[in-house]
């Protein structure tokens, strides 16, 4: 009796697991998987970056006031105001406990010296903030916000441009392993920070996925004559509208970039923004996290830590480093696994 009351907990238990929701956050992990670290990662985008800056592409961006020089001298005095940061500065400017982490991981997961091509992407934004806040008092806080707008505008679309890579980041679904379906398959709902469509032409549809920052081929509603934004400020709208660089749509998509939570997700004003956050936010169940570094979007593990409905996640991890910073990130039972080891799985 007893043998067989064990055995039925045990098959209680296994049906219960396969019973269990399961969603997929996905990263550009992926993206660096179908297209290879030397096009993908994080150096390849900011190297792409200094190539475009280098052959003019940007000045346009700035209407003319900065020239390709001017531009990388701006990038090289982030990359010193990250190791001020590393080296312990500039906290007392920060502002609320969410940028004090942030400044905290640099402390801890940065090296004491770094380049342009080594820094993430979004600590870029967050090094600006931190040094326009020690600026603010003797600014003013309207002067402040303005210089935030503009250098937080032209970050975002020159490093967006980087990643769409003359739109060759929409055809690495081509290279994915044959079994990469079949996993997508197996899950409630798939969530990616990506712009790009590779998963949808993997599964050949699209309702299973949300973009939580946005799509390439969706415009800002600043440039959406269809949002609420454009219905409250025409005039305003219309004039960005007619400033548009002909070619360069996806600079002027809803893809999101900032190190801030309340750039993502602050000004829910769209429907649709609004859709994808309380989306994420009722899941359960378990959360698999997949191409995901723990150095970014401090924000969503904090909605899955405070989400009660989620009770584990697995943390597929490319290197040790990841496996041990994510233990600070998130607060959920975790099971750290191989990435490597799943897309050998899938081949």
């Amino acid at each position: 009796l007893l043998a067989s009351s064990a055995a039925s907990d045990v098959y209680k238990r296994q049906e219960k697991d396969r019973c269990m929701e399961k969603n997929l956050l996905v990263g550009n992990g992926i993206n660096i998987q179908f297209g290879g670290p030397e096009n993908y990662s994080n150096s390849a985008i900011m190297r792409r970056a200094i190539k475009n800056i280098n052959s003019g592409k940007y000045i346009a961006l700035t209407e003319n006031n900065l020239t390709s020089k001017e531009q990388l001298e701006m990038l090289g005095k982030l990359v010193e105001i990250i190791d001020k940061i590393r080296a312990g500065y500039y906290a007392k400017y920060a502002e609320g406990l969410f940028m004090l982490m942030e400044l905290d991981r640099i402390k801890r997961t940065y090296p004491e010296k770094s380049k342009i091509e080594s820094v993430f992407l979004e600590d870029y934004f967050l090094a600006f903030e931190t040094f326009n806040n020690c600026c603010k008092e003797k600014d003013g806080e309207e002067t402040s916000e303005y210089y935030r707008k503009v250098m937080f505008e032209f970050l975002q679309r020159i490093l967006v441009d980087s990643i769409y890579n003359d739109g060759k980041i929409n055809s690495l679904y081509k290279n994915a392993p044959n079994g990469t379906k079949k996993y997508f398959e197996g899950f409630t709902n798939i969530f990616t920070t990506n712009y790009d469509y590779n998963i949808e032409n993997i599964l050949g549809r699209k309702e299973l996925v949300c973009h939580l920052h946005g799509e390439f081929n969706q415009l800002s509603p600043r440039y959406d004559v269809n949002s609420l934004y454009y219905k409250d400020n025409k005039n305003e709208c219309d004039n960005l509208i007619s400033q548009k660089i002909q070619g360069m749509d996806h600079v002027y998509s809803n893809a999101v970039m900032s190190w801030s939570w309340l750039d993502k997700y602050g000004e829910l004003i769209e429907p649709d923004a609004r859709k994808k956050e309380e989306l994420f936010k009722s899941i359960g169940g378990q959360v698999e996290i997949l191409g995901l570094s723990p150095n970014n979007d401090e924000h969503l593990f904090l909605l899955l830590n405070q989400n009660s409905k989620v009770k584990s996640v697995v943390y597929y991890y490319i290197n040790n480093t990841d496996r041990q910073e994510i233990q600070h990130h998130i607060n959920k039972p975790i099971i750290c696994k191989k990435a490597t080891n799943l897309w050998k799985t899938l081949k």
